[in-house]
């Protein structure tokens, strides 16, 4: 119960506090912030402590396949909606996830998964340099009801993920880890707050984070069995965190 509890209160938060942060200082920096494996983190902290470590590093290559699946989403939207209203390129890009999760899970392995993770980066890196940059000086209208619909939607599909997950078991668990549970909403409002550029500029920091997610999970399956939970999840924490901030650094010089 008192996870339970734990979830309701850190997932709005996180939501909460990238929302403001993406709204102040622009898609970019909140798709940086929920490109990191704040998700994965969540979902993989819980998985320990409900399902064990065994069954945690058992998602792992699943996790890998799903991140590959995000990317593959990400390219399919950013390229969908050229052609597309906003409601059928959403719809079809989460089925379009869903096909490609599965795919990567059951018919990949995991260096395949980060092989094709690390090209779908490269590719939304590219693509989305491309798009026009937002007007920094627009100021568009913000409802009330904006980010606690995120929050609602970000914390509804974290329980939906953790509480499914020992009837899906650890490889469908571990690919639904680093579904876009805060990534996927901001991406979706920025596109409808900003068009094309706002949602360009989301996808764009989402895709950087994405490298720091790899990191993650590699940790992760090196450190969780020998050095436990908290301290595997925080160095792994930690690894994410700099490559995220010297990838984004290196881009911003070039």
């Amino acid at each position: 119960m008192t996870l339970f509890y734990l979830k309701l209160i850190v997932t709005p938060l996180l939501m909460w506090a990238i929302s403001l942060a993406s709204r102040r200082w622009g898609g970019l920096l909140g798709g940086l912030l929920s490109g990191l494996p704040v998700t994965s983190a969540l979902v993989m902290t819980f998985l320990c402590l409900e399902q064990g470590t065994d069954f945690a590093l058992g998602a792992v290559p699943g996790a890998l396949g799903g991140l590959a699946a995000v990317q593959a989403t990400y390219t399919f939207y950013l390229f969908a909606t050229h052609r597309l209203g906003l409601a059928p390129a959403v719809l079809l890009a989460i089925l379009f996830y869903g096909l490609a999760a599965y795919a990567f899970t059951h018919w990949g392995s995991l260096y395949v998964s980060i092989g094709v993770a690390l090209l779908l980066i490269g590719v939304l890196i590219r693509a989305s340099g491309r798009e026009p940059k937002p007007d920094t000086l627009a100021r568009p209208r913000h409802r009330y009801w904006e980010i606690p619909l995120r929050m609602l939607s970000a914390t509804a599909l974290l329980m939906l993920t953790t509480h499914l997950a020992s009837w899906l078991g650890p490889a469908t668990s571990g690919m639904l880890a680093p579904i876009p549970v805060i990534a996927w909403p901001l991406v979706v409002f920025a596109h409808v707050q900003h068009g094309r550029a706002g949602m360009a500029a989301m996808v764009r920091g989402n895709a950087i984070g994405a490298v720091g997610v790899i990191a993650f999970y590699l940790v992760i399956a090196g450190l969780l069995e020998a050095w436990g939970v908290a301290i595997a999840i925080s160095l792994a924490m930690v690894c994410a965190v700099g490559l995220t901030i010297g990838l984004a650094a290196a881009l911003r010089r070039r």
